[in-house]
């Protein structure tokens, strides 16, 4: 995320028509032997326990990219049973038990406007994080892997919604491609559709206090969409007024 991000993130710092309230990006990833295998890690860490496997993630399907060389049969043996046995509660646990504390005794920080930004698998993490009530205020998830009605982010928050927990003062922005939607393609089924049925869910059923907004990202692509998903949450999370608009207001 870094790379794609950060050096746009400097221009936008002084931008007179989209400002962006000054903020500082932490960027977690992989070293060591987890690069080789990140597709096995991050299914670890980013699903929510218990979710289900999307169909293009059978063991017989993995087989099918060892065969071509996509995969080493060890590779494909851990991706699968890290998506039968996913632990994004104790990934979101290490964000804030281990890191965040790190990151507040380095730097100054203003604990009640934390974000949280994921994309794809992240994407459902984000909303995974969202629905736990934690240091994260403000998360945004770009072309979330919801799989429908059957993913875990439903019944949590059907169950958060039940206890009518305090939503006040937290904001989730969902992001979703263009094509991801108008395309036929395994995105359409597993990011368009899943994503709008969870927009729809929530808009039917909002959370007290809880601010949710959506937006689609006009002809990108799942592979081409995650820096100006990120863009989106930026704006709409931590947008402020520019100092010619103040001018302007005030004369």
């Amino acid at each position: 995320m870094a790379p794609l991000t950060a050096p746009h993130t400097m221009m936008i710092r002084d931008d007179p028509i989209n400002p962006i309230q000054p903020h500082i990006q932490v960027c977690v990833g992989y070293v060591g032997p987890d690069v080789d295998r990140q597709l096995a890690v991050r299914a670890r860490d980013l699903l929510p326990p218990g979710e289900p496997l999307l169909p293009t993630t059978s063991a017989e399907s993995l087989n099918l990219l060892v065969e071509a060389g996509l995969l080493d049969a060890d590779a494909a043996k851990l991706y699968l049973h890290n998506l039968q046995n996913p632990a994004a509660d104790k990934f979101l646990a290490f964000l804030v038990e281990e890191l965040h504390p790190l990151i507040t005794a380095e730097f100054r920080i203003d604990d009640a406007s934390t974000g949280l930004f994921g994309y794809s698998y992240g994407g459902l993490f984000a909303i995974y994080a969202a629905l736990q009530r934690t240091i994260f205020s403000k998360v945004g998830a770009g072309s979330p892997g919801i799989i429908g009605f059957e993913s875990k982010v439903f019944q949590l928050y059907d169950s958060e919604a039940k206890k009518d927990s305090d939503y006040s003062d937290r904001m989730l922005h969902i992001t979703v491609n263009e094509t991801e939607i108008t395309r036929v393609s395994a995105y359409q089924a597993y990011v368009g559709v899943g994503t709008a049925e969870f927009i729809t869910h929530a808009g039917k059923k909002p959370l007290r206090g809880h601010v949710l907004s959506s937006h689609i990202i006009p002809a990108q692509s799942h592979a081409t969409g995650n820096t100006s998903s990120w863009f989106s949450f930026l704006r709409q999370c931590y947008s402020q007024e520019s100092p010619e608009m103040e001018i302007m207001r005030q004369g």
